[in-house]
């Protein structure tokens, strides 16, 4: 992969205390997201292969706010009255079928009464505390069921995160969650597949419903059939990145995770 970045105009990492950093890790890549604090607006994204995107000199030198996604990630939503004391590995064993490996953490979506239950690779994880000490983790389905209760004001809403070998889906009408899941995709045929299956349980038809795709490893050929099948998809870019320039609007979308970090802490 090719490290890239976008920048607005006047953008300026010297600002102390002004701006929040969204960080993405793993699976061969790393993005970072920064926004303005004060006024929501995005100032710079940049990408690049693995963590040298955590030391860019463009990056703000004291920023308010860090955040980070590491991937890949062992995750579950429990609601909060199965949650017990010692019983967070049993739940995210249950769900995946294996003990997964590393510390176990928690993120609570109060709006749904839950917890988000989730492991990460440690090794990363002290990269980007060494980097930033002030870094607050979140799990990418965190991540994916705030962005979706906050894109379904109007309708039901498909959100989906295409990784290396799996894809997270949130479906989410207004502040309910129907479902959020993760599938096994290989193929863009498996993609479209597990996106019309979720869509069928949560009983929607694909021209009733909203799909925004995103994520690190999405292909073209996988949106060209995602628009054949539901009428309403496009990128899940936000409007305020795609007036950066026209040859932002491409690749953006495959940075969601970094990008819509700022709506959990903002």
């Amino acid at each position: 992969m090719q490290q890239g970045h976008f920048r607005r105009n006047g953008y300026d990492p010297s600002l102390e205390r002004v701006h929040h950093l969204g960080l993405l890790i793993g699976q061969g890549v790393a993005a970072c997201a920064i926004h303005d604090t004060r006024t929501g607006e995005p100032q710079f994204l940049a990408w690049a292969a693995d963590v040298p995107a955590l030391f860019l000199a463009s990056l703000p030198k004291l920023p308010r706010s860090v955040s980070f996604v590491l991937l890949p990630e062992w995750s579950t939503l429990v609601p909060d009255g199965a949650l017990g004391m010692n019983n967070g590995m049993q739940h995210l064993a249950l769900v995946h079928g294996h003990q997964p490996h590393g510390a176990l953490r928690d993120e609570p979506l109060r709006t749904l009464g839950a917890t988000c239950l989730y492991t990460h690779d440690g090794t990363q994880e002290q990269v980007v505390v060494e980097r930033f000490p002030n870094a607050r983790s979140l799990p990418l389905q965190a991540v994916l069921v705030r962005s979706a209760q906050s894109r379904s004001t109007s309708g039901p809403i498909l959100l989906l995160h295409r990784g290396m070998d799996r894809t997270d889906v949130c479906i989410a009408q207004g502040q309910r969650v129907l479902l959020s899941t993760s599938y096994p995709v290989r193929t863009a045929d498996d993609l479209l597949y597990f996106c019309l299956l979720a869509a069928e349980r949560c009983g929607l038809p694909p021209e009733g419903v909203v799909l925004r795709y995103g994520g690190t490893h999405l292909r073209p050929e996988e949106r060209r059939i995602l628009q054949r099948y539901f009428t309403l998809a496009a990128t899940a870019t936000s409007a305020l990145w795609s007036g950066l320039n026209e040859e932002a609007a491409a690749p953006i979308d495959r940075w969601t995770a970094a990008v819509d970090q700022f709506a959990c802490v903002s």
